[in-house]
């Protein structure tokens, strides 16, 4: 993949709150850069319908992780494989351990939650399979209740990324920029509730996914039906 700064969107890496206060025109610029790229990848199927693409995918134990765009497409686009670790060398909780088939929604909120990492307002989140050797640990932190958030799927990583250990991802695009002529009938309805709902909004996103196209086994968890609510 070409480096985003030779296409005049220069990576800006910040760690401020996301918020609704941001340059609309540059980010639906970014969002369809993404998109356009992810849809180069003949290894990826592209959803608009983020239930069904994760019913697709197996029973088996997943990590999800919130990650850095420009690592994240070094990673699936150019096939380098990705290091994983902490800033100071002291281990902390930096992703989740998710099974689709019995977690249904519960952790992916999580993998949203643990990090800052963004581009432009725009969030990328993958899961990939665990490979020999990755360190996966539970922190302390990782309970029930901290603070009033169900954490128990929260994990510390590390290790390496290969890109044929990647299963999906998924970008969380703010609504009032996201492209709208790549837009479903209903979320164009969406966006139009959103601009004449009056005083201040609360933020509103549009999700796209891309699925690595291995053979999906049968699914017949009735906790999976949780996943709708990802819109």
């Amino acid at each position: 993949m070409e480096n985003l700064n030779e296409q005049n969107i220069p990576i800006k890496r910040t760690t401020s709150a996301e918020g609704n206060s941001f340059d609309r025109d540059r980010t639906r610029q970014t969002a369809e850069l993404y998109i356009s790229e992810l849809e180069t990848l003949p290894e990826f199927e592209e959803f608009t319908d983020m239930a069904k693409m994760y019913r697709q995918l197996t029973g088996d134990k997943l990590i999800v992780r919130r990650e850095d765009p420009g690592n994240l497409f070094r990673l699936i686009i150019d096939k380098e494989p990705l290091e994983i670790g902490f800033v100071g060398g002291t281990p902390y909780a930096n992703a989740v351990e998710w099974s689709p088939e019995f977690d249904g929604t519960h952790g992916l909120d999580n993998a949203f939650l643990e990090g800052y990492s963004h581009l432009d307002q725009i969030v990328t989140v993958y899961g990939f399979e665990p490979t020999e050797g990755f360190h996966v640990e539970k922190l302390n932190d990782s309970q029930a209740n901290f603070a009033g958030i169900d954490r128990t799927r929260v994990r510390s990583i590390s290790g390496f990324v290969p890109p044929e250990a990647v299963r999906f991802v998924t970008l969380r695009i703010p609504i009032q920029a996201f492209p709208e002529e790549r837009m479903t009938g209903e979320e164009k309805d969406r966006l139009w509730e959103y601009e004449e709902s009056p005083g201040p909004r609360r933020a509103v996103f549009i999700y796209r996914g891309f699925l690595a196209k291995k053979e999906p086994r049968a699914r017949g968890d009735a906790r999976l039906s949780e996943l709708e609510s990802l819109h």
